[in-house]
């Protein structure tokens, strides 16, 4: 399931691939989505095509810790540049705590810290000088609201007003990237700043069975259509899903056995992430348990209410199971349809 980089290999997202390339012609393009709904490859089929200076930052490594600070921004965007030709290293010599030694480029984190705006109006510079756009994607950019000890966001709103450097910033949590950007916080540097907005949503029944169906054909396979609408009865319309369920029916050449080797990876999957969004919020890890247990099929305020009171045996405040629901929303775990809670997608559906 990794990423594509070949745009003939992208299926059915063309319109949004445009979108992303109008985008970067803006400071900040956000690019939203369920994981494995192809953001990634997305990304990487755009880096293939635009002739630009691209920055690239995987912050889904830190998904698993409770906090990340100054260093782990450092050492990502330290290796990101390391990436950079020669010529284009030798161009951000002179900076406060950057040195350009041989082939390798070094941040300092520590008391001489470089500065990421220094390394932003460098950048911007380079920019001109190149007359290329400098693009800096942040991929899985929620995991940057865990932050601790230094605001991101007053350099990100010093780029966006004054230089010549465009954002993508890509998450599957998409609550938490809006909360980690605070655009809606008068408070916060980027209120009030325009971003270019692309979401990804899954195929429907129709794309789907269309994806299969045309993933099979390149490895001469003609599966029966009533099997095609079982997978995506089963799974969803997640590309990712579709993909690894094509790859168990190749190795496996049975249905059944590839359908449950994709649900049981899935569900494994979706419990270890659902595991990593506890971390922190511990003291409430019961709760919200039962709410994803009794909203799997979908439920109302009142019955996740019923269901935390009847096993507590307490009354729980309402603007805390506000709170709750509202995280897991954020997290993409739950959605709101009118009045109705349900999971975002039909495998975790199932892994509760």
């Amino acid at each position: 399931m990794k990423p594509k980089e070949d745009p003939k290999d992208l299926f059915d997202r063309e319109e949004e691939l445009q979108k992303l390339k109008n985008g970067i012609n803006y400071p900040v393009s956000l690019l939203l989505g369920l994981r494995r709904s192809g953001k990634s490859s997305l990304v990487k089929v755009l880096m293939k095509e635009e002739d630009a200076i691209w920055i690239y930052l995987d912050l889904r490594k830190y998904e698993t810790k409770t906090f990340i600070t100054y260093k782990d921004v450092i050492i990502e965007l330290e290796k990101a540049l390391n990436r950079f030709p020669q010529r284009i290293k030798k161009l951000l010599e002179g900076i406060k705590g950057i040195n350009v030694a041989g082939l390798e480029i070094k941040l300092n984190w520590g008391k001489q810290k470089v500065e990421i705006s220094e390394i932003f109006d460098k950048l911007s510079e380079i920019s001109e000088k190149e007359d290329k756009k400098v693009i800096i994607v942040f991929d899985e950019s929620q995991e940057l609201r865990k932050l601790k000890g230094y605001n991101l966001l007053n350099p990100l709103a010093y780029a966006y007003d004054n230089l010549k450097i465009r954002f993508l910033f890509t998450g599957s949590e998409i609550g938490m990237v809006y909360r980690f950007l605070k655009i809606k916080d008068p408070n916060s540097p980027l209120f009030g700043r325009a971003m270019t907005e692309i979401t990804i949503h899954p195929f429907t029944k129709e794309k789907a069975i269309e994806f299969l169906k045309k993933g099979f054909e390149e490895v001469k396979i003609n599966l029966d259509e009533k099997l095609l609408e079982d997978v995506y009865n089963n799974i969803g319309g997640i590309p990712g899903w579709l993909t690894y369920y094509g790859f168990n029916y190749i190795q496996e050449k049975d249905h059944e056995e590839a359908l449950n080797k994709t649900i049981e990876l899935a569900v494994s999957l979706i419990k270890k992430e659902f595991r990593n969004f506890l971390k922190g919020r511990e003291e409430a890890k019961e709760r919200y348990y039962t709410i994803m247990g009794v909203c799997k099929k979908g439920c109302r305020w009142s019955e996740s209410k019923r269901a935390i009171e009847a096993k507590e045996g307490v009354r729980i405040d309402d603007k805390k199971l506000t709170e709750l629901l509202q995280n897991l929303i954020d997290a993409s775990f739950l959605i709101k349809e009118n009045e109705i809670y349900r999971p975002a997608d039909i495998l975790i559906e199932k892994a509760f």
